[in-house]
């Protein structure tokens, strides 16, 4: 019965948003899978049901996949180790062995968990930015095979996953200086953030970190007046989803470009207002930071 349900929810959802089956199984099972998890005539595995679902901007019915042992265990880990990365604790390795080997082998998309955040953890210990990309390439490419360093991917759909490593690809490029394929797989997110399918929860996530990674990019290639519009609307998203983190350094990059084309005493209101929101959140190393990088490379003092 809720091999069933977990299929016919679906298989509804999917024609309500006008998916084939084609282009939501997109490189994560057979057609003839999907179709046989639709009908209810195959069990399908928690991964693979979650990616399904996440391609679709939702969360499964979590009372509807049936779990093993294993997959319980498995799934407090990843909560474990997702909640380690959203507060800066990138010293996962133990978690990530014992998400290895807790239980049957990986499952593919199991095995992509595991290959990110591996990488991810790897990437802000050590700083190894060639590694960093290829692990994270491997990872990309078990559910998106076709990917290639420099190709946009070729699928119109994502999980949740996928647009992580993609984000994180895009950073590692601009770290190693290959920038231009770095702001064109970002500016490929954002497009994807703003026309996709995506979660309300994944846009308040991560949107307005995407939207500010092109700032930053932009303004340190004097490309101011695209930086103003990205910070507008880098604001109103920040507004609307309450996202304080973000915020003030929206407020700091529409200043910093203002100030560069020439409206000084606008620029400087902003600024202002972004150091007063960093003073109160009292995240003081960035804004002594900030205020020596206005200072240094602006020549103004606020």
């Amino acid at each position: 019965m809720e091999n069933y349900l977990v299929g016919s929810i679906l298989k509804e959802n999917r024609i309500r948003l006008k998916i084939s089956q084609e282009e939501l199984c997109f490189d994560l099972c057979a057609v003839s899978t999907l179709s046989r998890i639709e009908s209810g005539a195959q069990v399908p595995g928690r991964k693979l049901v979650e990616a399904l679902f996440s391609r679709m901007g939702m969360n499964p019915p979590a009372s509807s996949i049936p779990m093993s042992k294993t997959d319980f265990k498995r799934e407090n880990l990843e909560y474990k180790i997702n909640d380690m990365i959203a507060t800066g604790k990138v010293e996962i390795a133990d978690l990530l062995e014992e998400y290895k080997n807790c239980g049957s082998e990986l499952s593919p998309l199991e095995n992509q968990f595991y290959l990110f955040y591996k990488a991810l953890s790897e990437d802000t210990l050590h700083h190894d930015g060639k590694t960093a990309l290829e692990k994270y390439e491997e990872a990309l490419r078990i559910s998106i095979k076709d990917y290639e360093l420099g190709k946009l991917p070729n699928v119109r759909f994502l999980t949740r996953t996928e647009l992580l490593i993609l984000n994180n690809i895009s950073r590692t490029l601009y770290f190693i200086e290959k920038k231009n394929e770095a702001i064109e797989l970002m500016e490929f997110l954002r497009t994807y953030f703003e026309n996709g399918i995506v979660s309300e929860e994944e846009k308040a996530k991560n949107y307005p970190v995407i939207l500010l990674n092109l700032e930053n990019w932009y303004g340190n290639a004097n490309e101011d007046e695209k930086v103003i519009v990205l910070c507008e609307k880098g604001i109103d998203v920040c507004i609307q989803y309450g996202k304080l983190t973000s915020f003030p350094y929206q407020i700091f990059n529409r200043g910093c470009s203002l100030v560069k084309l020439g409206k000084v005493e606008e620029g400087k209101k902003c600024l202002s207002q972004a150091f007063i929101i960093i003073e109160a959140m009292k995240e003081f190393d960035n804004l002594n930071y900030g205020k020596n990088w206005v200072r240094e490379n602006l020549h103004i003092q606020i």
